[in-house]
């Protein structure tokens, strides 16, 4: 048998591999889920009454902003990752944490000013760990759904593909408890909101190490 017959025996033995298909399919399967489930929750949580009234205040405008940024960013990033080059796009992976960074530094600024007429200081401690676990709970089901669309692809980055998809999940429990919840304090966001969601996503890198690996 020469080498040309020998290469084409073994091609036809090879078994057949599963051709991953391009971002946007994925892209619209997972703001589809995110989507529904967003709303499904915001409807479940309601929203506060005065919630054109923090609209009006730019802080919280930013912070809802930075929020949607954030989940959709995760989702892309969660979406690149499920390829080894990351579809070409390698930049696009940083951006989750960039925007998480930047958040983050919105609302410790916020430390060092007045408070606003319009912010509602509820007494310390009021809805403190109810908060923490109510993201958390949030998250499971679209986390879950996330790593399950994260393993037909072929991550060589399984940490941080597990950390978007946390994060992108989390991102959304921080959204419509955001704008539910009547309490304004940036002291109780920081403390019961955004560092669980920082936690979240370091154990959503975790479990993506495992799980996602070849």
């Amino acid at each position: 048998m020469n080498t040309e017959t020998l290469i084409q025996s073994l091609s036809q033995q090879a078994p057949p591999v599963a051709v991953l298909r391009p971002p946007r399919h994925w892209g619209a399967r997972i703001v589809g889920v995110l989507g529904i489930y967003g709303l499904a929750v915001q409807y479940f949580l309601g929203l506060r009454p005065d919630l054109l009234l923090q609209l009006s205040r730019p802080l919280f405008a930013v912070e809802i902003f930075l929020l949607v940024v954030l989940i959709f960013t995760s989702a892309i990033a969660t979406i690149l990752a499920m390829y080894p080059d990351a579809y070409q796009k390698p930049a696009l992976l940083k951006l989750p944490y960039g925007i998480f960074g930047v958040l983050v530094l919105l609302m410790t600024t916020q430390l060092l000013l007045p408070h606003h007429v319009s912010m509602v200081m509820p007494p310390l401690g009021a809805h403190a760990l109810e908060c923490a676990l109510c993201i958390g709970v949030v998250a499971l089901i679209p986390s879950a759904i996330l790593f399950m669309i994260v393993r037909k692809g072929a991550s060589v980055v399984g940490w941080h593909a597990g950390a978007f998809a946390v994060l992108a999940a989390s991102g959304v429990g921080c959204l419509t408890l955001r704008l539910a919840e009547l309490n304004d304090s940036i002291e109780h966001l920081l403390q019961w909101h955004y560092v669980p969601t920082l936690l979240f996503a370091a154990g959503g890198a975790m479990i993506g190490k495992w799980l996602l690996r070849w």
